[in-house]
Parts: C-alpha cells; structure tokens; sequence
C-alpha cells in the first residue's frame, strides 16, 4: 500500500463465542498522528489496542501498520513490532524498590545499552517531562501526576514510533489529567510520535479538535462531538 496511513483498521471485527465486542471498525491515523478511542469502561478500547499491537487477533478484518497487515505476521515480527511502541496504562505500573531513574531506565536495560548511554537517555527525557530533580526519588515519595510522568518517560525513552496510552489519566484529579494530557500533545507536536489515548472522558476530548473514534454497543464511529 503506498502512502498508507500508520495505522489503519480495515473492517475489524472481535467476537469471543457469541459475545462480538468489536463491529466491523474502520479507523485510520497517519503518521505523526494523535487520535482517541471514546468509550466506557468495558466498551472495547483494550480490544482494539491489543489488535494493534498484535497480541489479538481479530475475528475479521485487517490491521494494517505502515501498510502491511500484521494479523499475517510471524510472532517474531509481532515482536519486533511490539519494541517499537511505548505504553501507559490506567495503573503507572512503576517498581517501587526502584528510583524514578531506574524505573525510567528499564526499557534500554533490555536493549542492553551501555551505561553511559542508558544515563544520557534518561537524563534527556526526564528533563523533558519536568522531571529532572527527580531522578532519585522512589516511586512512594510522588504525587499521582509524577507517577504518571514517570510512566510516560518510561514509555519514551526508547524512542518508540507508537504510544498506546490506555485511560493514562483515569485516576487522576482533573487538573492533574489535563497536564498530562497537555504533556502528551506537546510531546506528539514536537517529537512527532503517533499517540492512541484510550479513554471515557468526554471533557478533555470535547476541548480539542483532536479526532476521536466512539466505541458504543461494539460499534466504532468517528465521533463529531455528539454523544
């Protein structure tokens, strides 16, 4: 497929037995793109974030990354492409025996960079989230939007061409979730990463002109602003 978009959900369906979570979705999100997945809490976000990445395969359909369709990938190539996304979840998901650096550092300890790299990284990104004087902090000495933060270099640190982030600001304060939504348009702006974000909360996407995909009843619509 040439000049295909970088994600791209041709008629996806999920069904598990007779319970079909998933309708026929047609999305599409270019490159460089930020796009959210309406819906609540069990409608089906996970679901199509997992088909995605590859660790669900769907019932029908195709999901095509970069224009090849992963649902015929070998598991190594699943894989591969699997490294390449950076993820934030609900929960930070944070080691709390370990510093703020240390649970930043996790990614490029399993690409087995050098020491001296792994710090030049790190280091980078923290500053990036406003998170520089923290590096030595364990995960209990933050607040719930430092947590979060963390999560989020964590996710970046390895220079992913995807972030998925699944409801990242559901258990955060209102003022704390705009921040890190905010963080994460910026970061998409600047740093030209396509980014996902799962979520039910209609406030933060109604004061954007972000596109947004509305999961209802396994349906999946683009949504224009009407519930």
């Amino acid at each position: 497929m040439s000049n295909a978009p970088f994600i791209y959900l041709n008629g996806v369906s999920k069904a598990y037995g007779n319970n079909v979570v998933i309708k026929h979705a047609d999305i599409m999100i270019p490159k460089s793109g930020f796009a959210f997945l309406l819906g609540s809490t069990g409608a089906g976000k996970s679901t199509l974030l997992k088909m995605i990445t590859g660790e669900i395969k769907p019932t029908r359909g195709q999901v095509y990354i970069k224009g090849q369709d992963i649902t015929k990938w070998s598991k190594s190539q699943k894989a591969a492409w699997r490294r390449k996304i950076g993820y934030v979840f609900q929960e930070d998901r944070l080691l709390d025996y370990k510093t703020v650096f240390e649970n930043v550092a996790l990614p490029l300890e399993i690409q087995e960079l050098s020491r001296k790299k792994i710090k030049e990284k790190v280091n980078a990104i923290l500053r990036v989230i406003g998170l520089g004087n923290r590096s030595r902090a364990y995960p209990h000495q933050l607040s719930g939007g430092e947590r979060q933060r963390v999560s989020l270099a964590r996710a970046l640190v390895a220079n992913p061409e995807l972030i998925l982030a699944d409801e990242p600001t559901a258990q955060l304060d209102p003022p704390t979730a705009a921040e890190i939504f905010n963080l994460l348009v910026s970061l998409n702006r600047t740093g030209r990463i396509t980014i996902l974000m799962a979520t039910h909360e209609w406030e933060l996407v109604e004061k954007t002109n972000l596109p947004a995909y509305f999961i209802k009843d396994g349906s999946v619509r683009f949504w224009e602003g009407i519930r």
